[in-house]
């Protein structure tokens, strides 16, 4: 398991069994969840975003479009959450994925993607190492500013 904190309020989960979210949430008073991957309800009093990614992410024309349908909704659901108040966990099946929501996050308080991409890979050194996304991550990026 790999917890990256973004700020005080977001934090970005990978590869974590389904089990443990719920300790993990409670443990870190997180009210908010959005899940990147296909999974089961964590918890009814939580906050929970679940959006329907293909179970294999290959970097293509395909996974772009469906991602620049999909993330303005993840956006508007981690906004709509931090200004509740709430402490929010991102949670993907991918790294890429991951890495690329916490660019698109990180765009959406003003940085450039290039900027966004090496805070992110600062960060979380697998984010973009799969072969194609190191260049995928900026397609989406710049479709998503377009």
């Amino acid at each position: 398991m790999e917890l990256i904190w973004l700020n005080d309020n977001v934090a970005a989960l990978t590869m974590t069994p389904q089990l443990a979210l719920p300790q993990l949430m409670q443990a870190h008073q997180l009210l908010a969840l959005l899940q990147l991957q296909p999974t089961a309800t964590v918890n009814a009093a939580v906050a929970e975003l679940q959006l329907p990614l293909p179970e294999c992410l290959t970097p293509d024309e395909q996974l772009l479009q469906t991602l620049a349908q999909l993330l303005p909704q993840a956006h508007s659901f981690v906004a709509q959450q931090l200004q509740l108040g709430h402490k929010l966990l991102l949670t993907a099946a991918d790294a890429g994925l991951l890495g690329i929501m916490m660019a698109e996050l990180l765009m959406s308080d003003g940085a450039a993607p290039v900027h966004a991409v090496a805070q992110v890979r600062s960060l979380y050194e697998d984010a973009f190492a799969d072969d194609g996304w190191d260049q995928f991550v900026f397609d989406v990026l710049y479709r998503l500013q377009g």
